[in-house]
């Protein structure tokens, strides 16, 4: 049975219940057309952060918890990632918040791709639509999120995201370790190595990058709908 993300961090069932993230003896989760509520996204995450909970373990009775300073990213500043995809906003590193989690801001142009079908071994993705509308792959159905709808896309599990809209999408992304965020780090540096020169090329370098971060693409796993916005140009 997998084990909640806020017990994973080190919490009891009694504390969260007690901060009203789940009920004693239940906890939430995401399917079809229910939407999370954002209270345990956002709390989740503010906490996972500052390391209130995240690597804290018990030693002759004494927590001990990482060392590791708060952080503020003001609006339009904050580190870009590199990407060919869409712009990318690194707010917090796993290295800034002790390997608990890594945080994005993922901006999506209208009609644009966000990642092929995928399965992570490693990490946990979340994500929350603060603007325009997200498109989704999960448990084999497409679904659309508006703005302040959160999804839990969870390791074992397929899933992929584009913009099918005719805006521009913004949302945050949060992964759990630190294993998505060398994949990111590494995607640029290895397609300046590789020079790649056709987009089936570039998806055979980054699907290669991807296995040795324990992601594995299935571009079988494609939706009709999603096809055409990860079509080559022409």
């Amino acid at each position: 049975m997998r084990v909640p993300f806020m017990f994973r961090m080190g919490w009891s069932r009694q504390a969260c219940a007690k901060q009203g993230f789940v009920k004693t003896g239940a906890h939430g989760k995401w399917s079809g057309g229910t939407t999370m509520s954002t209270k345990w996204f956002l709390a989740a995450a503010a906490l996972a952060a500052t390391g209130a909970c995240a690597h804290a373990h018990e030693h002759e009775g004494v927590a001990e918890v990482a060392d590791h300073p708060d952080k503020l990213v003001r609006a339009e500043t904050g580190e870009s990632v590199e990407n060919p995809f869409h712009p990318i906003r690194l707010l917090l590193s796993s290295e800034e918040s002790a390997g608990a989690v890594t945080i994005y801001e993922f901006i999506l142009p209208p009609g644009s791709p966000g990642s092929p079908p995928h399965t992570h071994t490693h990490e946990d993705e979340y994500f929350y639509v603060t603007s325009g509308t997200l498109d989704v792959l999960s448990n084999g159905e497409v679904l659309r999120l508006n703005p302040g709808d959160f999804a839990a896309l969870n390791r074992g599990h397929a899933h992929m995201f584009w913009n099918g809209s005719d805006g521009e999408t913004e949302l945050v992304m949060m992964t759990t370790g630190s294993s998505f965020e060398a994949f990111m780090e590494s995607v640029s540096p290895r397609l300046a190595e590789a020079k790649p020169e056709s987009a089936e090329a570039v998806g055979a370098v980054i699907g290669q990058l991807a296995a040795e971060h324990g992601i594995t693409i299935s571009m079988e796993m494609m939706p009709e709908e999603a096809a055409p916005y990860y079509a080559p140009p022409e």
